[in-house]
């Protein structure tokens, strides 16, 4: 941007938030560390409170997190999540500016800047740092940038209302990215699907920048090819402890002949692949079917709202088997609703009857979600689901999710890249006759190691941590059995003399016992160590001075997501196709994209609300559909939420009236009316009525806009004590509901 202070705005004029994300990071061997910077602008004439969505790559341990704001540079610390919840309100509420970091489901964080004051200027800077790997002879590096829209119900994910991003067509972000690339990996050879690169040899590497302007629509992918696979290993210090990294590369016995395949195939036809992901989908579908051998046998489903089993039992792969499902993968369109993957895998499970033991091939953007009850499902069904993720914003957290935890594979197919490598990659991990057994042999006994994954593949790096008392010396061996009991297949690697303390090194290592730990154990881990989880935030605190402090609550501003390019058939990043813009959702056919669905409030924005049912006008009062008539209160919270969410609001309500427009009529509006015809003031019984809806919203996962703007009514307890006391009895207080 020539002038990084202007503000941005979204081709239907509105102004934005978010001014733009630069990214600057080093990759030495498998080691990747990135720092990325988000500059925001409060562009409105009131305090607002920014909350932006955004993913990280599987895997990622976040480092680093500060801000600057005022002038001042800040310091973000982990806290135990509700603890950080607390202070971050106790703030808002004082008038002060908080800014806190927290987990938002698999692969994704938010952001939550409150009370950025008319006009001021945040920057916010985090660091995380990835284990990468080879596959092949290749590493591949993906840096997520933009989450596309995702089928489902966004609170199966583990995402609280304030966290479900928004996609607005009209939007659009500047991205930079500059990478340095160190060690034996720089010799290998350098491409990118996602962006035009600018390569610059020096005498440390090759420093890689983005060779034009680009933006936060598509997922950058880095591809190094050529690289010869070794074992390496690594020791750093912990405190009074040590840590070691053991990352093998090893062939899976292979001298048994080729094992003949089981292998469903399933084919993603919703409306979110529409474009370049169903294009490269047939793609790999027509070099899968090349791959097939007679003595294989194999089954073809399609599947969005509903599943077609275009061949619905496991079948010899003949030539007329191959020509049949060929030619009905070539017809093969994203006409068919949503991404309903629960129950079309369901539904593949059960193909082959009681036979069991045959491999799931699913071709996917997996734009959805949760998986778990997937994956307990393919565990009991004695099947390994392995997926070719395809397009360039992929839902990589719950695409790996589900492969690596049913001991499958998941390979990722952007738009202008090579599939059929990855297919072949796919084939041979499918071909390969499975791990039975494999074990660690340290020089010395460690006080803990990491498990190994339940997918062993060969070829491909396997990274495993443990912990030490002393620096361990000698060499460290990975053993693996297959099934057909052939003599065990050793790696071994050389663990080097222990480096000086390196804090992220140990961070990484303590991140890595998280998942397998026990829960106070978890909590423990990411205390000492400051790790981001899904039990601590990440928590900064900008204290005002009186005369600077905000005097409102702050009105929320949801950053919302450009649209990923070739998403849904909007856009494209291959070359023979040009870049559709649309400006308003009027310009986008729906009816091929994700169903069931509803439009966003706003025309600029193709957001899917799942969780806010259908509310009554707010241009009149409701009448025979009136609250009453909706499960009392907890129909008052869904309008209000949504009212409060969808004007960016951040006060209810002032008068009866108002209330009534909402949508909240009948008995309740009655009953408020008779306290005020008694000689209360009808603010004092709306704020009274406010008040008292607070358990209810707690017990129901209102948002925390909601909650605030809900306990923001009487300041002092004696205040209107009576008619607080006389409002709490209409409307029913849940007696076991304590306030958090």
């Amino acid at each position: 941007m020539d002038d990084e202070t202007a503000v941005l705005r979204s081709t239907t004029g509105e102004s934005l938030a978010l001014l733009g994300v630069a990214a600057k990071g080093t990759v030495n061997g498998l080691f990747f560390d990135l720092a990325v910077e988000q500059r925001y602008r409060n562009p409105a004439a009131t305090n607002i409170e920014a909350v932006y969505t955004f993913p990280l790559p599987t895997g990622a341990v976040l480092l680093d997190f500060q801000v600057t704001i005022g002038g001042k540079l800040l310091t973000g610390i982990v806290v135990e999540k509700k603890a950080a919840e607390a202070q971050y309100e106790e703030a808002i509420e004082k008038g002060d500016t908080a800014i806190m970091l927290e987990r938002a489901g698999s692969g994704l964080c938010t952001v939550n800047l409150g009370n950025l004051m008319a006009g001021e200027e945040a920057t916010i800077r985090y660091r995380y740092a990835q284990l990468l790997r080879f596959e092949h002879g290749s590493v591949r590096l993906a840096v997520p940038t933009v989450i596309a829209p995702r089928y489902g119900d966004p609170a199966q994910g583990g995402l609280q209302p304030h966290q479900v991003p928004e996609t607005d067509l009209s939007v659009e972000y500047p991205f930079t990215l500059a990478l340095s690339l160190r060690g034996d990996i720089a010799g290998g050879t350098i491409a990118s699907p996602s962006h035009p690169l600018a390569l610059v040899r020096t005498a440390d590497g090759v420093d890689v920048t983005l060779a034009r302007s680009a933006a936060l629509d598509r997922d950058f992918v880095l591809t190094i090819a050529g690289l010869a696979t070794p074992s390496l290993a690594a020791v750093a210090a912990d405190g009074e402890g040590f840590v070691a990294l053991a990352s093998f590369c090893a062939d899976v016995p292979r001298s048994a002949p080729q094992l003949p395949l089981r292998l469903k195939l399933v084919l993603d036809c919703s409306g979110s692949m529409a474009g370049d992901s169903i294009d490269a989908a047939k793609r790999a579908l027509r070099l899968i079917f090349a791959d097939l051998s007679p003595a294989d046998r194999f089954s073809f489903t399609r599947f969005g709202s509903h599943v077609v089993h275009e061949i619905d039992s496991l079948v010899a792969a003949s030539p007329a088997m191959i020509r049949k499902a060929a030619a009905r993968a070539a017809k093969s369109s994203a006409d068919l609703g949503g991404t309903e993957m629960e129950g079309a895998l369901s539904s593949v499970f059960a193909l082959g009857g009681t036979e069991g033991g045959a491999d799931l091939l699913v071709i996917t953007d997996g734009e959805i979600w949760g998986v778990d009850s997937l994956i307990a499902e393919a565990r009991s069904a004695n099947q390994r689901v392995f997926v070719v993720g395809i397009g360039s914003a992929p839902a990589e957290g719950v695409l790996r999710g589900l492969a690596e935890a049913t001991g499958g594979a998941c390979e990722f197919v952007a738009p202008n890249e090579d599939a059929e490598a990855a297919i072949l990659r796919m084939f041979a991990r499918l071909r390969a006759p499975r791990v039975e057994h494999a074990e660690i042999d340290w020089p010395q006994k460690p006080k803990w190691v990491t498990p190994l994954p339940r997918g062993l593949f060969g070829g491909e790096t396997i990274h495993v941590w443990a912990g030490f008392d002393a620096p361990p010396i000698g060499d460290v061996a990975l053993r693996l059995m297959s099934a057909t009991g052939e003599t065990p297949l050793v790696a071994r690697t050389a663990l080097p003399s222990c480096d000086a303390q390196d804090t992220a090194f140990a961070r990484m290592a303590a991140a890595s016992r998280i998942p397998s730990a026990s829960e106070d154990a978890q909590l423990a881990l990411a205390l000492h160590y400051g790790l981001l989880t899904d039990r601590t935030n990440l928590i900064v605190v900008h204290a005002r001075a009186e005369g600077e402090k905000a005097q409102a609550l702050p009105q929320l501003h949801r950053v919302a997501q450009m649209h990923a390019a070739g998403w849904g058939g909007v856009g494209s990043v291959m070359p023979s196709m040009a870049y559709v813009a649309c400006h308003s959702v009027s310009e986008f056919d729906f009816a091929a994209s994700e169903m069931p669905m509803r439009r966003s409030r706003r025309a600029s924005t193709g957001s899917v609300d799942h969780a806010v049912p259908p509310v009554p006008s707010t241009g009149s009062a409701a009448t025979d559909e009136s609250v009453d008539a909706r499960d009392g209160y907890r129909f008052v919270i869904v309008l209000l939420d949504h009212h409060l969410s969808g004007s960016r609001r951040t006060a209810l309500a002032r008068t009866l009236a108002e209330l009534t427009r909402f949508g909240v009529a009948g008995e309740i509006s009655a009953a408020l009316a008779a306290l005020v015809a008694q000689g209360h003031a009808e603010s004092d019984v709306l704020r009274a009525f406010f008040e008292a809806l607070v358990p209810w919203a707690i017990a129901m996962g209102a948002s925390r806009q909601l909650l605030r703007a809900l306990r923001n009514q009487f300041k002092a307890p004696e205040r209107c004590a009576e008619l607080r006391s006389a409002v709490a009895a209409i409307v029913g207080v849940p007696e076991l509901i304590a306030e958090d």
